[in-house]
């Protein structure tokens, strides 16, 4: 993962993303090498496919309102991109795109809560002159609450 600072990444849309930490407001990301997703093989297949984050499993589909009137309707549409081979890459299964989009929101809300716990403990901090805490301070912070949250 690699965490970039607000003036390296468009996230007008979603600013409750960003993590006050002692070096200041980062976003945090996959990382990346030589431009490409770290996680890419040299086959050009995902290496943690499996695994592979809700952002991932939805790529290069967008879910829009169909009627931005009526929001209950949605539609799906491709992304445009160079050199992307989506268009053969087989069938791809409408329901399972909607319960991952579904899914991935889900969890960025539940990011953002946690992100604006932290946030608001580091607001706290700031004003007592004590350290906000770095990347690894907050991954700690996020595996903690994680462990505290009920199994379903």
């Amino acid at each position: 993962m690699a965490w970039l600072a607000p003036d390296a990444v468009d996230m007008t849309g979603e600013p409750e993303s960003f993590v006050d930490l002692d070096e200041g407001r980062r976003l945090m990301v996959l990382a990346q090498h030589d431009g490409a997703c770290r996680f890419l093989g040299t086959d050009n297949r995902c290496g943690v496919y499996a695994a592979r984050p809700r952002d991932c499993r939805t790529f290069p589909f967008a879910f829009e309102p169909a009627v931005p009137s009526e929001p209950a309707t949605r539609r799906l549409t491709l992304l445009p991109l160079q050199g992307c081979e989506y268009d053969s890459d087989g069938y791809n299964d409408e329901q399972l795109l909607e319960i991952e989009d579904q899914t991935r929101w889900r969890e960025l809300r539940d990011y953002q809560t946690l992100v604006a716990r932290w946030n608001r403990r580091a607001w706290h901090r700031r004003r007592l002159h004590h350290a906000l805490g770095d990347a690894a301070a907050f991954l700690e912070y996020a595996l903690e609450a994680a462990a505290r949250e009920p199994t379903a």
